[in-house]
Protein backbone atom coordinates (compact mmCIF):
# COMPACT_ATOMS: atom_id res chain seq x y z
CA UNK A 1 0.00 0.00 0.00
CA UNK A 2 1.13 3.82 -0.35
CA UNK A 3 1.96 5.32 2.52
CA UNK A 4 -0.40 7.85 2.76
CA UNK A 5 0.75 11.41 3.81
CA UNK A 6 -2.12 12.43 5.96
CA UNK A 7 -1.64 10.80 9.94
CA UNK A 8 -4.63 9.47 11.56
CA UNK A 9 -4.26 12.01 14.14
CA UNK A 10 -4.63 14.79 11.14
CA UNK A 11 -7.56 13.56 10.00
CA UNK A 12 -9.02 13.56 13.59
CA UNK A 13 -7.94 17.32 14.14
CA UNK A 14 -9.45 17.64 10.48
CA UNK A 15 -12.45 16.68 11.70
CA UNK A 16 -12.27 18.26 15.44
CA UNK A 17 -14.20 21.41 14.33
CA UNK A 18 -17.23 19.47 13.05
CA UNK A 19 -18.33 17.24 15.74
CA UNK A 20 -19.56 19.82 18.37
CA UNK A 21 -21.62 21.80 16.53
CA UNK A 22 -25.50 19.60 16.37
CA UNK A 23 -27.79 22.53 14.95
CA UNK A 24 -28.73 23.28 10.85
CA UNK A 25 -26.63 26.50 10.24
CA UNK A 26 -28.81 28.85 7.66
CA UNK A 27 -28.05 31.39 5.79
CA UNK A 28 -29.45 34.52 5.05
CA UNK A 29 -30.89 33.30 1.51
CA UNK A 30 -32.18 30.02 3.41
CA UNK A 31 -29.32 27.76 2.04
CA UNK A 32 -28.67 25.59 5.22
CA UNK A 33 -26.48 22.83 6.03
CA UNK A 34 -28.39 20.00 8.75
CA UNK A 35 -26.59 18.20 11.31
CA UNK A 36 -26.75 14.89 9.04
CA UNK A 37 -25.28 16.91 6.11
CA UNK A 38 -22.65 17.51 8.73
CA UNK A 39 -22.05 14.07 10.46
CA UNK A 40 -21.82 12.37 6.70
CA UNK A 41 -19.16 15.49 5.71
CA UNK A 42 -16.84 14.09 8.72
CA UNK A 43 -17.17 10.77 7.47
CA UNK A 44 -16.37 11.57 3.90
CA UNK A 45 -13.00 13.62 5.19
CA UNK A 46 -11.79 10.95 7.44
CA UNK A 47 -12.79 8.44 4.37
CA UNK A 48 -11.11 10.92 1.49
CA UNK A 49 -7.80 11.74 3.34
CA UNK A 50 -6.96 7.76 4.60
CA UNK A 51 -8.79 6.13 1.71
CA UNK A 52 -8.62 8.79 -1.47
CA UNK A 53 -7.41 7.48 -4.30
CA UNK A 54 -7.02 10.71 -6.42
CA UNK A 55 -3.09 10.42 -6.12
CA UNK A 56 -3.66 6.82 -7.95
CA UNK A 57 -5.93 8.24 -10.56
CA UNK A 58 -3.56 10.72 -11.45
CA UNK A 59 -0.81 8.62 -11.49
CA UNK A 60 -2.42 6.17 -13.86
CA UNK A 61 -3.63 8.94 -16.08
CA UNK A 62 -0.17 10.76 -16.46
CA UNK A 63 2.84 7.57 -16.33
CA UNK A 64 0.26 4.62 -18.28
CA UNK A 65 -1.48 6.66 -20.41
CA UNK A 66 0.39 9.97 -20.81
CA UNK A 67 -0.72 13.31 -23.05
CA UNK A 68 -4.19 13.37 -23.67
CA UNK A 69 -4.55 15.32 -26.95
CA UNK A 70 -8.40 16.01 -27.61
CA UNK A 71 -9.12 12.60 -30.72
CA UNK A 72 -5.84 10.99 -30.07
CA UNK A 73 -5.17 7.35 -29.42
CA UNK A 74 -4.42 8.36 -25.81
CA UNK A 75 -6.97 10.66 -25.26
CA UNK A 76 -9.70 7.78 -26.06
CA UNK A 77 -7.73 5.47 -23.51
CA UNK A 78 -8.41 7.77 -20.60
CA UNK A 79 -11.97 8.65 -21.68
CA UNK A 80 -12.46 4.48 -21.78
CA UNK A 81 -10.52 4.31 -18.71
CA UNK A 82 -12.69 6.81 -16.77
CA UNK A 83 -16.17 5.47 -18.07
CA UNK A 84 -14.78 2.23 -16.17
CA UNK A 85 -13.50 3.25 -13.25
CA UNK A 86 -17.15 5.32 -13.13
CA UNK A 87 -18.60 1.52 -13.81
CA UNK A 88 -16.02 -0.33 -10.89
CA UNK A 89 -17.56 2.09 -8.66
CA UNK A 90 -21.34 1.75 -9.16
CA UNK A 91 -22.49 4.92 -10.48
CA UNK A 92 -25.75 5.50 -12.49
CA UNK A 93 -26.37 6.36 -16.17
CA UNK A 94 -22.47 5.72 -16.89
CA UNK A 95 -21.88 7.16 -20.77
CA UNK A 96 -20.42 9.14 -23.21
CA UNK A 97 -22.32 12.45 -25.14
CA UNK A 98 -20.15 12.98 -28.34
CA UNK A 99 -19.42 16.56 -30.20
CA UNK A 100 -17.36 17.17 -33.13
CA UNK A 101 -13.93 19.04 -33.46
CA UNK A 102 -13.44 20.42 -36.38
CA UNK A 103 -10.17 18.89 -36.69
CA UNK A 104 -7.58 16.39 -34.63
CA UNK A 105 -3.89 17.54 -34.33
CA UNK A 106 -0.83 15.73 -33.16
CA UNK A 107 2.73 16.10 -34.10
CA UNK A 108 4.44 13.63 -37.03
CA UNK A 109 8.23 14.11 -35.57
CA UNK A 110 10.08 16.49 -34.28
CA UNK A 111 9.78 20.06 -36.33
CA UNK A 112 13.50 21.42 -36.91
CA UNK A 113 14.51 24.93 -38.02
CA UNK A 114 17.57 27.16 -38.30
CA UNK A 115 18.58 30.51 -38.77
CA UNK A 116 20.22 30.72 -41.92
CA UNK A 117 21.42 34.49 -42.31
CA UNK A 118 23.06 36.21 -40.95
CA UNK A 119 24.35 33.54 -39.51
CA UNK A 120 23.40 29.62 -39.68
CA UNK A 121 22.64 28.70 -36.21
CA UNK A 122 20.29 25.78 -35.16
CA UNK A 123 16.62 26.27 -33.72
CA UNK A 124 14.34 25.11 -30.23
CA UNK A 125 11.53 24.85 -32.44
CA UNK A 126 8.40 22.94 -32.24
CA UNK A 127 4.80 22.70 -33.87
CA UNK A 128 2.33 25.01 -32.27
CA UNK A 129 -1.20 22.85 -31.77
CA UNK A 130 -3.73 23.14 -34.38
CA UNK A 131 -0.84 24.34 -37.02
CA UNK A 132 -0.79 22.86 -40.68
CA UNK A 133 2.17 21.12 -41.58
CA UNK A 134 4.83 22.90 -44.27
CA UNK A 135 5.12 22.21 -47.49
CA UNK A 136 7.55 19.40 -48.04
CA UNK A 137 10.60 21.49 -48.53
CA UNK A 138 9.48 23.32 -45.90
CA UNK A 139 9.44 26.80 -45.31
CA UNK A 140 11.92 29.65 -45.74
CA UNK A 141 11.56 33.36 -45.37
CA UNK A 142 12.49 36.73 -43.76
CA UNK A 143 11.18 37.44 -40.67
CA UNK A 144 9.80 40.56 -39.24
CA UNK A 145 8.98 41.10 -35.28
CA UNK A 146 5.32 41.67 -34.62
CA UNK A 147 5.74 44.80 -32.20
CA UNK A 148 2.33 44.91 -31.05
CA UNK A 149 -0.87 42.35 -31.98
CA UNK A 150 -3.09 45.65 -31.51
CA UNK A 151 -5.15 45.81 -34.62
CA UNK A 152 -4.00 49.65 -35.42
CA UNK A 153 -0.01 48.57 -34.64
CA UNK A 154 -0.52 45.66 -36.95
CA UNK A 155 -1.96 47.47 -39.88
CA UNK A 156 1.18 49.69 -39.44
CA UNK A 157 3.55 47.13 -40.35
CA UNK A 158 1.39 45.18 -43.05
CA UNK A 159 2.99 45.87 -45.65
CA UNK A 160 6.44 44.36 -43.80
CA UNK A 161 3.82 41.14 -42.71
CA UNK A 162 2.46 40.05 -45.54
CA UNK A 163 4.36 36.85 -47.27
CA UNK A 164 7.32 37.14 -44.33
CA UNK A 165 7.83 35.07 -41.04
CA UNK A 166 6.40 36.86 -38.29
CA UNK A 167 7.88 36.54 -35.09
CA UNK A 168 5.39 37.06 -31.97
CA UNK A 169 6.48 37.23 -28.14
CA UNK A 170 5.10 38.21 -24.80
CA UNK A 171 5.92 42.02 -25.37
CA UNK A 172 3.54 41.33 -28.52
CA UNK A 173 0.68 41.05 -26.48
CA UNK A 174 1.17 44.05 -24.70
CA UNK A 175 1.01 44.10 -20.65
CA UNK A 176 -1.99 42.54 -18.90
CA UNK A 177 -3.15 40.83 -22.33
CA UNK A 178 -6.87 39.76 -21.81
CA UNK A 179 -8.06 36.15 -23.34
CA UNK A 180 -10.23 38.09 -26.17
CA UNK A 181 -7.36 40.65 -27.00
CA UNK A 182 -4.46 37.37 -27.58
CA UNK A 183 -7.07 35.71 -29.66
CA UNK A 184 -8.25 39.07 -31.56
CA UNK A 185 -5.03 40.06 -32.07
CA UNK A 186 -3.67 36.43 -33.74
CA UNK A 187 -6.97 36.56 -35.65
CA UNK A 188 -5.68 39.99 -37.49
CA UNK A 189 -2.45 38.83 -37.71
CA UNK A 190 -3.33 36.08 -39.55
CA UNK A 191 -5.66 38.03 -41.86
CA UNK A 192 -2.43 40.16 -42.79
CA UNK A 193 -1.42 36.82 -45.02
CA UNK A 194 2.28 36.27 -43.16
CA UNK A 195 3.88 32.98 -45.02
CA UNK A 196 4.19 31.83 -41.19
CA UNK A 197 3.85 32.97 -37.79
CA UNK A 198 6.55 32.01 -35.33
CA UNK A 199 6.09 32.39 -31.51
CA UNK A 200 8.00 32.37 -29.04
CA UNK A 201 8.38 29.83 -25.92
CA UNK A 202 9.94 29.63 -22.29
CA UNK A 203 13.55 29.92 -21.16
CA UNK A 204 16.39 27.18 -21.59
CA UNK A 205 14.90 26.45 -25.42
CA UNK A 206 11.72 24.99 -23.95
CA UNK A 207 8.49 24.96 -25.34
CA UNK A 208 4.93 26.09 -23.60
CA UNK A 209 2.56 24.21 -25.99
CA UNK A 210 -0.86 25.93 -26.92
CA UNK A 211 -2.78 26.74 -30.01
CA UNK A 212 -3.70 30.55 -31.62
CA UNK A 213 -7.40 30.12 -31.52
CA UNK A 214 -10.56 28.24 -29.60
CA UNK A 215 -12.01 26.91 -32.60
CA UNK A 216 -10.50 23.45 -33.06
CA UNK A 217 -9.93 24.70 -36.32
CA UNK A 218 -6.37 24.34 -38.73
CA UNK A 219 -4.56 27.53 -38.60
CA UNK A 220 -4.42 29.07 -42.18
CA UNK A 221 -0.72 28.86 -41.90
CA UNK A 222 1.98 27.07 -39.89
CA UNK A 223 2.99 28.51 -36.78
CA UNK A 224 5.71 27.46 -34.89
CA UNK A 225 7.71 28.37 -31.72
CA UNK A 226 10.98 29.05 -30.97
CA UNK A 227 12.68 29.22 -27.20
CA UNK A 228 12.51 32.12 -25.71
CA UNK A 229 16.93 32.54 -26.41
CA UNK A 230 16.53 31.54 -30.32
CA UNK A 231 13.61 34.42 -29.82
CA UNK A 232 15.96 37.27 -28.41
CA UNK A 233 18.47 36.29 -31.06
CA UNK A 234 16.29 36.53 -33.34
CA UNK A 235 15.42 40.40 -32.10
CA UNK A 236 19.01 41.23 -31.87
CA UNK A 237 20.03 40.43 -35.01
CA UNK A 238 16.85 42.18 -36.54
CA UNK A 239 18.31 45.24 -35.08
CA UNK A 240 21.53 45.25 -37.19
CA UNK A 241 19.74 44.38 -40.29
CA UNK A 242 17.49 41.31 -42.11
CA UNK A 243 16.99 37.70 -40.69
CA UNK A 244 16.43 34.52 -42.88
CA UNK A 245 15.15 31.46 -41.38
CA UNK A 246 13.70 27.94 -42.27
CA UNK A 247 11.83 25.23 -40.43
CA UNK A 248 9.75 22.26 -41.29
CA UNK A 249 6.63 21.01 -39.30
CA UNK A 250 4.86 17.43 -39.70
CA UNK A 251 1.84 17.29 -38.23
CA UNK A 252 -1.31 14.84 -38.50
CA UNK A 253 -4.50 16.41 -38.94
CA UNK A 254 -8.51 14.25 -39.63
CA UNK A 255 -10.96 16.73 -39.59
CA UNK A 256 -14.65 16.46 -38.16
CA UNK A 257 -13.95 13.78 -35.51
CA UNK A 258 -16.62 12.49 -32.83
CA UNK A 259 -15.42 13.54 -29.32
CA UNK A 260 -16.36 11.95 -26.13
CA UNK A 261 -17.32 13.77 -22.84
CA UNK A 262 -17.35 10.95 -20.14
CA UNK A 263 -20.30 11.31 -17.55
CA UNK A 264 -22.01 9.19 -14.80
CA UNK A 265 -24.40 9.95 -11.69
CA UNK A 266 -25.01 9.04 -8.30
CA UNK A 267 -28.86 9.88 -8.20
CA UNK A 268 -30.13 11.69 -5.18
CA UNK A 269 -32.23 10.25 -2.16
CA UNK A 270 -35.02 13.27 -2.16
CA UNK A 271 -34.88 15.46 -5.43
CA UNK A 272 -33.10 13.34 -8.09
CA UNK A 273 -34.32 15.82 -10.50
CA UNK A 274 -32.05 18.42 -9.09
CA UNK A 275 -28.40 18.04 -10.18
CA UNK A 276 -25.07 19.09 -8.56
CA UNK A 277 -22.38 18.62 -11.17
CA UNK A 278 -18.73 18.23 -10.68
CA UNK A 279 -16.19 18.76 -13.92
CA UNK A 280 -13.14 18.87 -14.66
CA UNK A 281 -10.83 18.42 -18.27
CA UNK A 282 -9.67 15.14 -19.43
CA UNK A 283 -7.25 16.21 -22.19
CA UNK A 284 -4.12 17.68 -21.78
CA UNK A 285 -1.09 19.12 -23.97
CA UNK A 286 1.66 17.29 -24.74
CA UNK A 287 4.93 17.17 -24.30
CA UNK A 288 4.30 16.94 -21.05
CA UNK A 289 1.55 14.09 -19.33
CA UNK A 290 -0.84 16.35 -18.45
CA UNK A 291 -0.38 15.23 -14.79
CA UNK A 292 -1.35 19.01 -13.47
CA UNK A 293 -3.02 20.04 -16.10
CA UNK A 294 -6.01 18.33 -15.93
CA UNK A 295 -5.24 15.07 -14.55
CA UNK A 296 -5.25 15.84 -10.48
CA UNK A 297 -8.90 17.59 -11.69
CA UNK A 298 -9.52 14.64 -13.16
CA UNK A 299 -8.59 12.61 -10.41
CA UNK A 300 -10.73 14.53 -8.15
CA UNK A 301 -14.01 14.30 -9.46
CA UNK A 302 -12.88 10.01 -10.24
CA UNK A 303 -12.37 10.35 -6.36
CA UNK A 304 -15.30 12.44 -5.42
CA UNK A 305 -17.38 9.90 -7.19
CA UNK A 306 -15.48 7.20 -5.05
CA UNK A 307 -16.05 8.92 -1.65
CA UNK A 308 -19.64 9.97 -2.24
CA UNK A 309 -20.66 6.42 -3.43
CA UNK A 310 -18.50 4.62 -0.64
CA UNK A 311 -20.37 6.73 1.67
CA UNK A 312 -23.53 5.00 1.31
CA UNK A 313 -25.68 7.68 2.19
CA UNK A 314 -26.43 9.50 -1.51
CA UNK A 315 -27.47 13.20 -1.09
CA UNK A 316 -30.78 15.10 -1.33
CA UNK A 317 -29.92 15.85 -4.66
CA UNK A 318 -28.40 14.44 -8.02
CA UNK A 319 -24.49 14.42 -8.62
CA UNK A 320 -23.28 14.31 -11.84
CA UNK A 321 -19.85 13.61 -12.96
CA UNK A 322 -18.65 15.27 -15.77
CA UNK A 323 -15.12 14.75 -17.19
CA UNK A 324 -15.03 17.61 -20.46
CA UNK A 325 -12.95 16.95 -23.66
CA UNK A 326 -11.45 19.35 -26.26
CA UNK A 327 -10.66 22.30 -22.66
CA UNK A 328 -7.42 22.87 -23.94
CA UNK A 329 -8.60 23.75 -27.90
CA UNK A 330 -11.04 26.44 -26.36
CA UNK A 331 -13.37 24.99 -23.70
CA UNK A 332 -15.02 23.00 -26.65
CA UNK A 333 -16.08 19.78 -24.78
CA UNK A 334 -17.86 22.12 -21.98
CA UNK A 335 -19.26 24.06 -24.41
CA UNK A 336 -21.06 22.25 -26.37
CA UNK A 337 -22.35 19.88 -23.01
CA UNK A 338 -24.20 23.53 -22.52
CA UNK A 339 -25.28 23.87 -26.02
CA UNK A 340 -27.14 19.78 -25.88
CA UNK A 341 -28.17 20.70 -22.54
CA UNK A 342 -30.29 23.81 -22.75
CA UNK A 343 -33.42 22.35 -21.68
CA UNK A 344 -31.63 20.89 -18.87
CA UNK A 345 -29.67 23.82 -17.28
CA UNK A 346 -31.98 25.00 -14.96
CA UNK A 347 -32.56 21.69 -12.64
CA UNK A 348 -28.37 22.28 -12.29
CA UNK A 349 -28.14 23.78 -9.20
CA UNK A 350 -24.02 24.57 -9.23
CA UNK A 351 -21.38 23.17 -10.99
CA UNK A 352 -17.73 23.15 -9.29
CA UNK A 353 -14.72 22.51 -11.92
CA UNK A 354 -11.32 21.60 -10.52
CA UNK A 355 -8.41 22.57 -13.24
CA UNK A 356 -5.35 24.23 -11.19
CA UNK A 357 -3.38 21.46 -10.14
CA UNK A 358 -2.27 19.98 -6.95
CA UNK A 359 -1.70 22.57 -4.95
CA UNK A 360 -3.22 23.65 -1.63
CA UNK A 361 -6.77 24.71 -1.84
CA UNK A 362 -7.45 27.90 -0.37
CA UNK A 363 -11.12 27.95 -0.76
CA UNK A 364 -13.54 28.29 -4.36
CA UNK A 365 -13.36 31.35 -6.93
CA UNK A 366 -16.73 32.95 -7.37
CA UNK A 367 -16.03 33.88 -11.35
CA UNK A 368 -18.39 37.03 -10.37
CA UNK A 369 -21.43 35.56 -8.51
CA UNK A 370 -21.60 37.73 -5.30
CA UNK A 371 -24.39 36.13 -4.39
CA UNK A 372 -22.80 32.72 -3.63
CA UNK A 373 -20.76 34.30 -0.50
CA UNK A 374 -23.54 33.69 1.95
CA UNK A 375 -23.78 29.59 0.81
CA UNK A 376 -20.22 29.47 0.92
CA UNK A 377 -20.52 31.30 4.08
CA UNK A 378 -22.56 28.82 5.70
CA UNK A 379 -20.35 25.56 3.66
CA UNK A 380 -17.42 27.33 5.23
CA UNK A 381 -16.75 25.74 8.87
CA UNK A 382 -17.08 22.18 7.05
CA UNK A 383 -14.11 23.39 5.09
CA UNK A 384 -12.20 24.70 8.22
CA UNK A 385 -10.23 21.48 9.14
CA UNK A 386 -8.96 21.27 5.30
CA UNK A 387 -8.18 24.74 5.50
CA UNK A 388 -9.96 26.00 2.75
CA UNK A 389 -12.63 28.46 3.99
CA UNK A 390 -11.37 31.41 1.72
CA UNK A 391 -13.50 33.12 -1.55
CA UNK A 392 -11.96 34.60 -4.29
CA UNK A 393 -14.22 37.38 -6.39
CA UNK A 394 -11.61 38.12 -8.76
CA UNK A 395 -12.54 37.32 -12.29
CA UNK A 396 -9.27 37.46 -14.20
CA UNK A 397 -9.58 33.79 -15.25
CA UNK A 398 -13.37 33.79 -15.74
CA UNK A 399 -13.34 32.68 -19.27
CA UNK A 400 -10.30 30.09 -18.50
CA UNK A 401 -12.08 27.12 -17.99
CA UNK A 402 -15.19 24.49 -17.94
CA UNK A 403 -17.34 26.75 -15.95
CA UNK A 404 -17.37 29.14 -18.19
CA UNK A 405 -20.40 28.25 -20.80
CA UNK A 406 -22.57 27.44 -17.43
CA UNK A 407 -21.56 30.86 -15.92
CA UNK A 408 -23.17 32.65 -18.67
CA UNK A 409 -26.22 30.62 -18.78
CA UNK A 410 -27.39 31.68 -15.60
CA UNK A 411 -26.07 28.18 -13.75
CA UNK A 412 -24.40 28.91 -10.41
CA UNK A 413 -20.84 28.01 -10.69
CA UNK A 414 -17.63 27.63 -8.67
CA UNK A 415 -13.66 27.02 -9.63
CA UNK A 416 -11.12 25.19 -6.88
CA UNK A 417 -9.25 28.45 -5.77
CA UNK A 418 -5.32 27.25 -5.80
CA UNK A 419 -2.39 29.89 -5.43
CA UNK A 420 -1.45 28.73 -8.77
CA UNK A 421 2.45 29.32 -8.63
CA UNK A 422 3.53 25.88 -9.24
CA UNK A 423 0.80 24.81 -11.30
CA UNK A 424 1.68 28.15 -13.69
CA UNK A 425 5.58 27.39 -13.86
CA UNK A 426 4.45 23.58 -15.09
CA UNK A 427 1.04 23.57 -17.03
CA UNK A 428 1.54 22.92 -21.38
CA UNK A 429 5.18 22.49 -20.36
CA UNK A 430 7.44 19.25 -20.49
CA UNK A 431 7.74 19.59 -16.80
CA UNK A 432 3.97 18.60 -16.41
CA UNK A 433 4.83 15.37 -14.92
CA UNK A 434 3.71 12.81 -12.55
CA UNK A 435 6.81 13.26 -10.37
CA UNK A 436 5.35 17.59 -9.74
CA UNK A 437 2.25 15.74 -7.63
CA UNK A 438 2.19 16.45 -4.10
CA UNK A 439 0.22 13.61 -2.90
CA UNK A 440 -0.82 15.26 0.52
CA UNK A 441 -2.06 19.13 -1.72
CA UNK A 442 -3.51 16.61 -3.98
CA UNK A 443 -5.51 14.69 -1.41
CA UNK A 444 -6.64 17.98 0.48
CA UNK A 445 -7.89 19.51 -2.91
CA UNK A 446 -9.81 16.57 -3.71
CA UNK A 447 -11.43 16.57 -0.03
CA UNK A 448 -12.57 20.30 -0.67
CA UNK A 449 -14.18 19.41 -3.71
CA UNK A 450 -15.89 16.40 -2.34
CA UNK A 451 -17.47 18.21 1.00
CA UNK A 452 -17.95 21.31 -0.98
CA UNK A 453 -19.90 18.92 -3.57
CA UNK A 454 -21.57 17.58 -1.02
CA UNK A 455 -22.80 20.04 1.29
CA UNK A 456 -24.49 21.72 -1.54
CA UNK A 457 -25.94 18.42 -3.02
CA UNK A 458 -27.55 17.60 0.28
CA UNK A 459 -28.81 20.40 1.41
CA UNK A 460 -32.84 21.18 1.50
CA UNK A 461 -32.66 24.67 -0.40
CA UNK A 462 -30.85 25.11 -3.80
CA UNK A 463 -27.22 26.66 -3.49
CA UNK A 464 -28.03 29.92 -5.14
CA UNK A 465 -30.20 31.24 -8.00
CA UNK A 466 -30.11 30.77 -11.52
CA UNK A 467 -29.34 34.04 -13.06
CA UNK A 468 -31.63 35.83 -16.07
CA UNK A 469 -29.79 37.08 -19.58
CA UNK A 470 -30.21 40.99 -18.15
CA UNK A 471 -28.41 39.47 -14.80
CA UNK A 472 -25.60 37.62 -16.35
CA UNK A 473 -25.07 40.90 -18.47
CA UNK A 474 -25.10 42.97 -15.40
CA UNK A 475 -22.63 40.75 -13.67
CA UNK A 476 -20.21 40.79 -16.69
CA UNK A 477 -20.34 44.39 -16.97
CA UNK A 478 -19.67 44.86 -13.32
CA UNK A 479 -16.55 42.85 -13.34
CA UNK A 480 -15.42 44.54 -16.55
CA UNK A 481 -15.67 41.03 -18.65
CA UNK A 482 -18.70 41.84 -21.00
CA UNK A 483 -16.79 42.90 -24.19
CA UNK A 484 -14.71 39.53 -23.52
CA UNK A 485 -17.92 37.33 -23.63
CA UNK A 486 -19.65 39.20 -26.13
CA UNK A 487 -16.21 38.65 -28.50
CA UNK A 488 -16.31 35.05 -27.05
CA UNK A 489 -19.36 34.10 -27.79
CA UNK A 490 -19.27 36.15 -31.67
CA UNK A 491 -16.55 33.50 -32.34
CA UNK A 492 -18.73 30.86 -31.11
CA UNK A 493 -16.33 29.93 -27.89
CA UNK A 494 -19.05 30.53 -25.64
CA UNK A 495 -22.74 29.64 -25.74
Amino acid sequence: MRLKLFSCAAALGAMAGFVTAQTTATNSAGFSVSPETREAVQRLIGDSVLNGKAYDYDEYLADMIGPRLTGSANFMRAAQWAEQQFRELGLANVHTEEWTIPATWEPDGPAVGRIVSPVDHVLHIYSVGWSPSTPPGGISGNVVYVQSIAAEALDAQKAQIAGAIALVDAASRGTKPTVQSILAGYEHLVSLAPAAIVTTGIANGAESQGAMSFSGKITAMPVAQVGLEDSLLIKRLLASGPVSMQFSLKNRIRTDVKIPNVIAEIPGGEFPDQVVAIGAHLDSWEPGTGAQDNGTGAASVLEAARAIKALNRPPRRTVRFILFSGEEEGLLGSNAYVQQHQGDLAKIDAVLVTDSGAEPAKGWSLEAREDEKSPMATIGPLLAGLGAVDISTNTGDIFSTDHAAFDVSGVPTLVLWTAGDKYRTLHHKASDTFDSVVQKDLTQGSTVVTVTAYAIADSREPFATHSSADDVRAMLEKSGDWDGYTYLKQIGALP
